[in-house]
């Protein structure tokens, strides 16, 4: 019996027309050289594979040549130029520092002429242009800061003018740039009248320094953006899939920019710039400005820490005219930083928990040794799960009719804190400190007898 004829399905108009998951797109690639095409047409590896081909020409080097001086494959190079493999965001930047032409021309990305903020934000982070849509997403930014600086001219307000710029040469080492962050942020908690406190809310303090803070969804590797354009005035861009802490830690880096840097700047803060000078000086100065030193200090004081373990004390006894000297030890292991101790300084200051070891190592509150056991990722992980459990500082139980008592200080933090600590020190038993989780499990719901007893005994 005959066969039923079919006409033979042109299997990249179909991929053209769906929407393709990931794995149906590596399906057709395996299977037909139509989806090729159709995908590097879809993903825009075609017009990126022929500029990077046509600038490769343009400059004279062949495929081998450019792949020695990118410390890439050949295969690569041409696979890349014929469209059969993506592009990521470090290659593309290697691509358009070789060719001397900006990533986005590469891409053959569509940007107006009259839109240099968004040209310059994608030549700096090429990763941004991988994100779908991302134009529309910073056109959203500059729209809003245009569309502010309009009503304020049309209700005659004063032009916004921003914090002030501290004017500072460039850093020419380590060293320069962390000095000049640190006296920066000094200056404007001292300008600010912020004191030695942890900082207000970020995004209200900036916006009243006229740097309104955005968030957006931005490449992993991308903490945040600073603009400062003459067309739209000042702003902080921070990404949105990041947790709360990082994106304040971002908002003060952005901030330090404001501060530091002229009107025309444009900066993109990623993992691979932050070794820069300015970069540098930026998160010295987000540090110094979220951890102040004397209120740090204060706060390690304030848990029993910080002290010698031997303090000599002098006195002059006027009959024999000599100096007469007493001694006083702390009790063992009293003077230890441990997970716990900086778990509590970075939730009172609203920062991330390996900026706080950072910061302590930098004041000289410990040693390098003592950083060590801190950073290791049992420490970290221990400590991110006491600030899921205890929740941020800022929050406070709101109190009702009903309601016998309310604590609207933070107790039951200073409860779990001391808690721990005084089994550490051998002060407590297990039955008092399952005795005290009883308390504690009423008002911290994710808190449980043996898991406090666990991180109790992690601390010692």
């Amino acid at each position: 019996m005959p066969r039923d004829k079919h006409a033979t399905p042109n299997h990249g108009d179909d991929l053209a027309n769906l929407e393709t998951s990931p794995s149906v797109i590596a399906k057709w690639r395996r299977l037909t050289p139509d989806a090729r095409n159709v995908l590097a047409r879809m993903t825009g590896r075609e017009p990126l594979a022929t500029n990077l081909r046509k600038a490769r020409e343009n400059h004279g080097l062949s495929q081998d040549a450019v792949a020695k001086k990118l410390r890439l494959s050949r295969s690569l190079i041409a696979q890349i130029e014929l469209a059969n493999r993506p592009v990521t965001a470090d290659e593309l930047a290697k691509f358009a520092d070789l060719y001397g032409t900006p990533p986005v021309e590469l891409t053959g990305t569509g940007v107006g002429a009259d839109d240099p903020v968004t040209a310059t934000l994608l030549n700096l982070a090429p990763a941004l242009l991988k994100e779908f849509d991302i134009q529309s997403r910073i056109h959203g930014v500059l729209g809003a800061l245009m569309g502010t600086s309009e009503l304020e001219r049309l209700l005659e307000r004063p032009t916004r003018t921003g914090p002030p710029t501290y004017p500072l040469p460039s850093p020419r080492m380590l060293v320069d740039a962390i000095r000049q962050g640190e006296e920066i942020a000094e200056h404007e908690r001292q300008r600010l009248g912020l004191r030695d406190a942890p900082l207000p809310e970020l995004p209200d303090l900036c916006a009243a320094q006229g740097v309104p803070v955005f968030a957006l969804k931005l490449p992993d590797e991308l903490s945040g953006l600073f603009i400062a354009h003459a067309s739209v005035g000042l702003a902080i861009v921070v990404n949105v899939t990041h947790d709360v802490i990082r994106q304040r830690l971002a908002i003060a880096h952005g901030y330090a920019h404001a501060v530091c840097e002229p009107m025309g700047t444009i900066r993109v803060c990623t993992s691979a710039n932050a070794k820069e000078l300015i970069e540098r000086r930026a998160a010295a100065c987000a540090a110094a400005f979220l951890l102040p030193a004397p209120g740090v200090a204060e706060a390690v004081r304030r848990l029993g820490k910080g002290q010698p373990s031997r303090q000599e004390y002098w006195a002059f006894d006027a009959p024999t005219e000599q100096s007469v000297r007493a001694e006083e030890r702390s009790t063992p292991g009293s003077q230890t930083m441990t997970y716990v101790d900086v778990m509590w300084i970075a939730r009172r200051f609203g920062a991330t928990y390996k900026l706080t070891v950072s910061r302590l190592l930098a004041l000289g509150l410990i040693s390098e040794p003592d950083s060590k056991p801190l950073l290791r990722p049992k420490s970290v992980e221990l400590a991110r799960e006491c600030l899921t459990i205890l929740g941020p500082a800022s929050a406070r139980d709101s109190p009702s009719a009903s309601s016998t008592v309310v604590a609207l200080s933070d107790l039951r933090a200073e409860q779990f804190y001391m808690a721990i600590e005084a089994y550490r020190r051998g002060l407590m038993t297990k039955a008092d400190l399952a005795t005290e989780a009883v308390s504690l499990s009423l008002q911290l719901p994710g808190l449980s007898g043996s898991r406090l007893l666990e991180l109790a005994e992690a601390a010692r």
